[in-house]
């Protein structure tokens, strides 16, 4: 009854229930019962853990956003890629010039959106790895966790925030490439439109990178 209470109580009153029982004259002898039964139930962590190799997608991805200037430090890879696009497309013209600066620009702003999305990933891994680390470590005064068992723990949390790094990243070169594609295509395409609708089009698709193609509802 007292166990299903717990969520009631105050702040205050779960510190007080915590320091009365790191108090408590029998700990000692619950800390060796709770340690006695983790050995009988086989619970303890296996002497050796092997290291899970790298993802070779994410290897994949973070290599494709090296090669594009997206990733690492900036070094002119947006005009590294532009430089690669323009040769692809038929050497630089006036006109070309134009769409290689802004090709950088569209280049530059998903960088930035990369960088800053990866550095609220960083904080929020760091933050909630923090956090329960403390908290197994508060919990080892009473019960049994070992060093390892919360490294374990840390790893467990690693590969489960992982996913969304992958997902991160995936995203990204999308919009690279299709940054890339539409840049290939943009002389071809520019004989189509007048410059005006050019501009309407190009302005809607960069606002869009999730979904560029506007449907009837759009």
């Amino acid at each position: 009854q007292q166990i299903m209470t717990i969520t009631d109580q105050s702040l205050d009153e779960a510190q007080a229930k915590k320091h009365a029982l790191n108090c408590h004259r029998m700990k000692p002898a619950l800390f060796s019962v709770l340690c006695e039964i983790k050995e009988k139930t086989g619970l303890s962590i296996r002497s050796s853990q092997e290291e899970e190799p790298v993802d070779p997608q994410l290897m994949r991805l973070d290599n494709m956003l090296l090669a594009e200037g997206v990733a690492g430090p900036e070094k002119g890879g947006g005009s590294a890629a532009a430089a690669a696009a323009a040769a692809a497309s038929g050497g630089v013209s006036p006109d070309n010039s134009i769409e290689h600066s802004d090709y950088r620009a569209k280049l530059a702003q998903i960088r930035q959106i990369y960088h800053t999305e990866l550095e609220k990933y960083e904080q929020a891994c760091s933050e909630f790895t923090t956090h329960v680390m403390n908290l197994l470590r508060e919990q080892s005064r009473t019960r049994p966790i070992s060093p390892k068992e919360i490294e374990r723990m840390v790893g467990i949390i690693h590969r489960k925030f992982s996913s969304i790094q992958m997902q991160l990243k995936q995203s990204t070169c999308e919009a690279v490439m299709i940054l890339r594609s539409r840049f290939l295509d943009a002389r071809r395409k520019r004989r189509n439109f007048s410059k005006q609708a050019t501009e309407i089009l190009n302005e809607y698709f960069y606002s869009h990178l999730s979904n560029p193609y506007p449907s009837e509802e759009a």
